[in-house]
């Protein structure tokens, strides 16, 4: 095994002890003396940095996320963490990524990015430029992927030259400001469904061109709802595309909102309930309603995705949205802020604790 520093023996990292509401005693555990993984034959083991905290993340302590495989097979006692970023300190025999570069490891179904330090397959590993900064390393695979993802599965679907508007539920979180953005720089129009007021601002700043806020929107004493407002905004044509992260009645209601020949394309389920569709909608509207899970759809991608992905932050088409960084023994206070509806921007979990 090649090593460039002195590594310890243990490290620190959360637990995942049984499935529950992130914030009960006894459902995640902070562990200080966990052992370190040696790497053998193509493996490395990667010091990590910072990991972010997702709403799959949430999902996944809850045990309703099926990306990992752990939740699927109800078996706890693993480390949670979709991603993060860190520095090759140590390798297999076999291995061929030099000491010292920083990585984003990729962990998939296996998830564990929440410790101190990280054991995969070389091959697993994006190498990071050197003009990427860490902390948008760290956040590089689940938000931004994602977006890129979507849209490209848009283009492929619908023609958004014919008819630019697309919808988009959860728009005030991390992943729903990237899509502003995006879409922005590819001339789509953007309309944005979000639970509160607080944030519209923000988000017509970012290039959102009309933010629907469902509180403001429904009345519950009269037929009005918001989805004849996008009717309205789209001249009654309807949007080519809805990407949807919550599901149950908000999802229900943007399905309703396409266009005849529109994409349904469901990427997150937050609310944990199912959404209701239209026969009508699917037969003499044509509309196709699919799922978009990142890893399948990044194993089809050629390994120019990526150097894509770098040149978006290059040229700060994306820009980090980070609202605070906390070290991994305040995880608790981070679970609460996850779960507050105004949030700001991504919370990491910084794993370089002395």
């Amino acid at each position: 095994m090649n090593r460039s520093i002195a590594i310890p023996a243990q490290q620190t990292r959360l637990q995942l002890v049984r499935f529950g509401k992130p914030q009960e005693q006894g459902v995640v555990q902070l562990e200080r003396d966990a052992p370190v993984p040696v790497p053998t034959g193509s493996q490395v083991l990667v010091k990590m940095l910072y990991a972010p905290l997702h709403p799959a993340d949430m999902l996944t302590i809850v045990g309703f996320y099926p990306g990992v495989r752990y939740v699927v097979e109800q078996k706890p006692g693993f480390v949670p963490g979709l991603e993060g970023c860190g520095v090759v300190v140590a390798r297999g025999e076999q291995a061929t990524i030099p000491l010292g570069t920083r990585v984003v490891p990729l962990l998939g179904e296996e998830a564990g990015s929440w410790q101190q330090f990280v054991c995969v397959e070389g091959k697993q590993c994006i190498c990071v430029p050197d003009d990427i900064d860490d902390r948008i390393a760290a956040q590089l695979f689940v938000n931004p992927l994602t977006v890129v993802g979507l849209y490209k599965e848009m283009e492929a679907a619908v023609d958004l030259v014919d008819n630019p508007w697309i919808l988009q539920t959860a728009a005030n979180s991390t992943l729903g400001r990237m899509m502003i953005a995006l879409a922005k720089h590819h001339s789509l129009k953007t309309i944005n469904v979000v639970r509160s007021a607080a944030t519209v601002q923000e988000l017509k700043e970012l290039g959102a061109d009309v933010v629907i806020v469902v509180e403001q929107e429904d009345d519950p004493h009269s037929n009005k709802s918001w989805d004849r407002k996008v009717l309205e905004i789209t001249q009654g044509k309807g949007v080519a595309a809805v990407l949807e992260a919550v599901g149950s009645d908000i999802g229900s209601m943007a399905c309703s909102c396409l266009q005849s020949g529109g994409l349904y394309l469901a990427y997150g389920a937050q609310s944990g309930k199912p959404i209701r569709m239209s026969n009508s909608d699917l037969i003499f509207k044509d509309i196709t309603c699919k799922g978009f899970w990142l890893s399948r759809w990044f194993r089809k991608q050629p390994p120019h995705v990526v150097e894509d992905l770098f040149d978006l932050f290059r040229s700060q088409v994306f820009k980090p949205c980070i609202q605070t960084v906390l070290p991994l023994d305040r995880y608790l206070e981070a679970f609460r802020l996850q779960r507050e509806k105004n949030r700001r921007g991504k919370i990491l979990f910084s794993l370089a604790m002395e």
